[in-house]
């Protein structure tokens, strides 16, 4: 199963479920596909289409998924790939209207620079991402959470 989630920002966000639907539809994809779709209202003859669903749906579904097709939102990114899943990131764009400006961007980078996702840019094809994911081995998450929390603690005992 392919667990796609697109956050709840208030904007439509159709440009990687056109991309689904049109592989689904060449049988490209065969694979069961279930999408949170925040605000994106996107009628499928091949997905199962949800506006939002309780965190622990969603912690059901990324367990359960064979892949994870998200927006490159922060929140979204770190649950899949603190369960090592195999992730495909696509960013909402400013350009487009997707979102308020290009953070999106930067915090791709940021995770395929690490190597715990594969990119899908605004002029890559999905079917080659999909492709490459067959080779792609993500690597472990590694939080830097502990880091900061020891920061504030040494500060504060500093004082």
């Amino acid at each position: 199963m392919i667990f796609v989630t697109l956050g709840t920002f208030p904007v439509p966000f159709t440009r990687p479920l056109k991309e689904l639907e049109d592989l689904c539809r060449k049988k490209i994809i065969d694979e069961k596909i279930v999408v949170q779709s925040g605000h994106t209202e996107f009628v499928s003859e091949f997905m199962e289409v949800s506006p939002f669903m309780p965190p622990d749906k969603i912690n059901e579904l990324t367990k359960a998924a064979s892949l994870i097709i998200t927006h490159a939102g922060t929140g979204s990114l770190i649950k899949a790939v603190r369960l090592k899943k195999k992730v495909i990131a696509i960013p909402r764009l400013y350009k487009l209207g997707e979102n308020v400006d290009d953070h999106q961007l930067d915090i791709l980078e940021i995770f395929t620079e690490k190597g715990y996702v594969l990119p899908w840019h605004e002029d890559d094809k999905l079917e080659r991402l999909l492709n490459d994911l067959k080779s792609f081995q993500p690597n472990e998450y590694v939080s830097k959470k502990q880091v900061i929390i020891d920061y504030l603690e040494n500060y504060i005992n500093s004082l």
